[in-house]
């Protein structure tokens, strides 16, 4: 049996939550993030896998990556980099939402639970500020 950190017991339940900076477009400011959609899914197949071969009791949860703020990204990349920002978002939440797909499909096709949290994001009124510090990392709530 693999071991997990110096434990000899795999935990009972695993969440896996790729697929924000692997949405980076090619040819923008985080490209070097970039991971093709085919690969991205390939990716999670395996990360998956290697889980289960690890602990087969073990729960696989599979986090959808989150929606993406075009905008807020924008604003936070001018107030960091002023006139040396991006032009054009790096990112923006159709192509989230492709990885999105991926990531709901892998889950269906492997019969695992999964947390959509780019659709449920998008149920909430104001959404990109409420859950985003940046238009892409989440917000942290206060106490």
């Amino acid at each position: 049996m693999a071991s997990f950190q110096g434990s000899k017991k795999p935990p009972a339940a695993t969440t896996v939550f790729f697929g924000a900076n692997d949405a980076a477009f090619e040819g923008r400011t985080s490209e070097r993030q970039h991971v093709p959609v085919e690969e991205y899914k390939d990716n999670l197949r395996r990360t998956v896998h290697h889980l289960k071969e690890c602990s087969s009791p073990m729960l696989v949860v599979l986090i959808i990556p989150p929606a993406v703020d075009e905008e807020g990204r924008m604003q936070y990349a001018k107030s960091v980099y002023g006139e040396k920002a991006m032009e054009q978002p790096e990112r923006t939440n159709k192509m989230s939402g492709v990885y999105a797909s991926q990531c709901v499909e892998l889950a269906r096709e492997l019969g695992l639970p999964s947390i959509n949290l780019w659709a449920k994001m998008q149920e909430t009124e104001g959404w990109q500020k409420k859950f985003l510090s940046d238009g892409l990392h989440l917000t942290a709530f206060p106490p």
